[in-house]
């Protein structure tokens, strides 16, 4: 075990000084290196991986001889005065939960969108948000509002929607999607993609309310992992929170300043596999070359020290924040 250790300790030493010194050659080196001690390792029962091509990548990257790929996100766009994502607008997209953010943030969303969707069960829950708002009581002496645009597609494999709703939005385009090896919210990304590849548009808002049941929440997020792409954003927006898929690279987020001041919260979560060497300026408790990985750190209940958070990661991290001022308006909707 000793001998083990001293040998593989050796060959990362030798690895990391050659990373200093050696300029555009120590790739292959690194690489070479990188194999033997994985095989001593392997051979010695020892499961742990100690050098892998993802750090040597991100290595690269922090010694700027690849550059890191470099995101801009401004949250605040979905949620303040904007209500809109893109030059060329968002698709909006409805899941089969009870609609709880706030209506004025749905109907903006809504009336900003370049394409509107709702999958299977959620024209049902569409179909209750139009009606309530057609019987809510307007102050007195304000003008009527004028109807909200109608869907654009209905997709799914139609084992939710009602005969009440399909009747309702009987002039819709409806698109089966049958394939039970995908959710019905995959399936309709996949659905929508060539669509916003025509049109220029990059950004999908998905009303999502969780359903308590764990299973579904953890759907959700593989289908950020299946679907976003450099020209596909997924962001899943709540009555509390938004959430969206950092892949690897330099991220910039720009915090709204009422989420700063009131210090809500923010999360960075590694889903599904390690990532190797996470580092973020602006939040209150920072990370700095961190290894993330369930089973060990993850960064949950943290917050800002600044507007604008930095998070530079070699592999996908969710991120997820609480969203302005829902909360509240929710706690006090309830009382």
């Amino acid at each position: 075990m000793k001998n083990r250790h001293t040998v593989l300790n050796m060959i990362r030493s030798a690895a990391q000084r050659m990373a200093i010194t050696d300029g555009d050659r120590r790739s292959t080196v690194l690489n070479l290196m990188c194999s033997a001690a994985q095989r001593i390792a392997i051979a010695d029962g020892d499961s742990r991986i100690f050098c892998t091509k993802t750090t040597i990548g991100f290595r690269q990257q922090m010694d700027h001889t690849v550059p890191p790929k470099e995101f801009k996100w401004t949250p605040g766009n979905m949620i303040n005065e904007n209500f809109k994502l893109g030059d060329n607008g968002h698709v909006c997209v409805v899941l089969n939960r009870q609609i709880q953010i706030p209506a004025h943030v749905v109907k903006s969303l809504w009336t900003n969108a370049a394409v509107r969707c709702a999958v299977d069960g959620g024209s049902n829950h569409w179909r209750e948000f139009l009606l309530g708002q057609a019987v809510a009581k307007r102050p007195k002496g304000a003008p009527a509002t004028a109807p909200l645009e109608p869907l654009d597609v209905i997709t799914g494999d139609f084992d939710s929607i009602t005969e009440e709703t399909v009747d309702f939005f009987k002039t819709t385009p409806k698109i089966h999607t049958p394939d039970q090896d995908a959710t019905d919210f995959t399936k309709a990304i996949s659905v929508l993609q060539p669509v916003m590849a025509q049109r220029k548009i990059h950004d999908v808002v998905v009303f999502h309310d969780t359903s308590g049941r764990l299973d579904q929440v953890m759907a959700n997020l593989n289908t950020l992992y299946k679907t976003q792409k450099d020209n596909c954003n997924v962001f899943l927006l709540s009555g509390d929170s938004i959430t969206w898929l950092l892949r690897p690279g330099k991220h910039t987020i720009q915090v709204p300043l009422d989420l700063v001041k009131t210090q809500r919260w923010c999360s960075l979560m590694p889903v599904g596999s390690m990532a190797h060497n996470v580092t973020t300026t602006g939040l209150k408790w920072n990370l700095y070359h961190t290894q993330m990985e369930f089973g060990g750190m993850v960064s949950t209940s943290n917050t800002y020290s600044t507007e604008f958070v930095q998070v530079e990661t070699d592999a996908n991290l969710i991120w997820s924040m609480g969203a302005y001022d829902f909360e509240d308006k929710l706690r006090q909707a309830a009382k």
